[in-house]
């Protein structure tokens, strides 16, 4: 049994474009400039391909005649998009433990840096090794860590979350597995500076002054300071802690730096550690849905971080949700159906115990959104 909703456009690879296709949207490069209006009928498909195919232009979106768009009862996805229906309680208990185990040995390594103490590289990297085996088999790490952010805060922490979004990313981006394991353990390192940081500026509920502010961004200072006497730690890991507040705009610290001035792993982790911050609970605010954060990701974010990452992220993090069960502001619940490469913020809803399903881009349906993941 499948259900339908209405679309009347389709977004497609630029290798797909045939003659005479219609453009439903006008394409944009990263620069924000108009390449091609909407409306624009396709020909001369050569030249078309080569001049977005020179802008790393991946997808266009074309009109269809109305047709529907059929979402099978089993909502079935490709495995390599980790996408998995709902997990079991017991699952969750065992990943809570693992994880547990796993943050008490990177807690041990973190204390002997702080310390200044000699460590070895083989038990870092054992333990490293240990924080991505939740990776094995058909995990969904982004359901998975929603989940245990419910259940329990304690077995939390936001390096190792950082570190687990990261290695995705870093995964979907084809990273070499040496760039791979040198992502994971810059991820790992990027707050143990924090620890020189005065806990009530941490912790502090109201907006920072601007002398509390600075102290705060010096945390990326303090962590590139305990780890440069470290010989096992890279130099391509220590610029990745140093960078990993930097924006493209040049609007981040230390340095300002802009564009490909920021080391590509730091670029990696900005995006990783913005999603975590926005879908965490923070002192001044309660923590946003995953939708939420892309929304806002998609609407705030474009200059700040390196847009090509930021689009695959986004592209893949829509689709490790569906299947997961969300409350709607109307009370209705159902599970997420479908997601929508344009306005992934919006996905396709199945209503609960019936056959409504409810397109949150559909004009009728402006007012309804998701509030919270059941």
């Amino acid at each position: 049994m499948s259900y339908s909703v209405n679309r009347n456009y389709k977004d497609i690879l630029v290798n797909q474009i045939e003659e005479g296709m219609t453009l439903e949207s006008e394409v944009v490069n990263r620069y924000g400039n108009v390449l091609l209006p909407a409306g624009t009928v396709l020909k001369e498909i050569d030249k078309i391909q080569n001049l977005l195919e020179l802008h790393q232009i991946k997808r266009v979106r074309i009109k269809l005649d109305k047709e529907p768009l059929d979402i099978p009862d089993n909502f079935s996805k490709d495995n390599d998009d980790l996408i998995m229906i709902e997990m079991e309680k017991k699952e969750v208990e065992s990943f809570r433990s693992n994880f547990k185990d796993v943050q008490k040995n990177l807690q041990n390594d973190f204390q002997a840096i702080i310390k200044g103490e000699e460590i070895k590289a083989d038990d870092v990297k054992k333990n490293i090794q240990k924080t991505l085996a939740v990776f094995q088999g058909k995990i969904n790490i982004f359901q998975l860590l929603e989940k245990i952010k419910d259940y329990d805060d304690i077995t939390y922490a936001h390096s190792q979350n950082v570190t687990l979004i990261s290695y995705a990313l870093g995964k979907w981006l084809a990273l070499p597995n040496e760039k791979l394991q040198n992502l994971t353990l810059s991820a790992l390192l990027i707050d143990i500076g924090k620890i020189q940081v005065p806990v009530e500026l941490l912790n502090k509920k109201d907006k920072l002054t601007n002398d509390e502010r600075l102290e705060c961004e010096k945390h990326v200072v303090y962590s590139h300071e305990l780890i440069k006497k470290y010989d096992f730690v890279s130099e391509e890991v220590k610029q990745a802690v140093l960078f990993h507040h930097e924006k493209m705009d040049g609007s981040g610290y230390p340095m300002g730096l802009n564009g490909d001035k920021i080391p590509l792993l730091a670029r990696i982790i900005a995006v990783a550690d913005i999603y975590n911050a926005l879908t965490s609970e923070r002192p001044y605010r309660p923590k946003l849905t995953p939708f939420n954060a892309i929304k806002i990701m998609e609407l705030e974010y474009l200059d700040k971080l390196d847009t090509e990452i930021l689009y695959i992220f986004l592209q893949r993090i829509g689709n490790c949700f569906i299947g997961q069960t969300v409350k709607l502001t109307d009370g209705r619940e159902g599970r997420i159906a479908f997601v929508p490469k344009q306005n992934i913020h919006r996905p396709i809803i199945k209503i609960n115990n019936s056959e409504t399903v409810i397109d949150l881009n559909a004009k009728e349906n402006e007012g309804i959104d998701i509030v919270s993941f059941a």
